[in-house]
């Protein structure tokens, strides 16, 4: 059975249109995503003090070095591995009134 933050990731490389697989891993990782090259961890950080909530891990094929980036949030988790694995951002959806 998926976790909701892997549902979610999953569901977001569908939206972002990257080809991988995402899946639970073990204490402290929770959820693995691998694309063409890339692996990204995402770890959910227990020690409540802690000024971070999540996180996330990278590396590709051609990396010695693993990157990383404390996240507080589920929006800044979501946004370190969009940036991991190079997708672009897009353009903001404005509402505006008629006039």
């Amino acid at each position: 059975m998926k976790s909701g933050v892997v549902e979610f990731l999953s569901d977001s490389l569908a939206l972002w249109r990257v080809g991988g697989s995402v899946e639970t891993g073990n204490a402290p990782v929770v959820a693995v995503i691998r694309t063409r090259g890339q692996v990204v961890f995402i770890e959910q950080n227990t020690d409540r003090d802690a000024p971070w909530r999540w996180f996330v891990r990278w590396r590709d094929a051609n990396a010695i070095e693993e990157r990383s980036r404390p996240c507080a949030a589920l929006t800044g988790m979501l946004n370190a591995v969009r940036g991991a694995l190079g997708v672009e951002r897009g353009n903001a959806v404005r509402i505006a009134p008629a006039g």
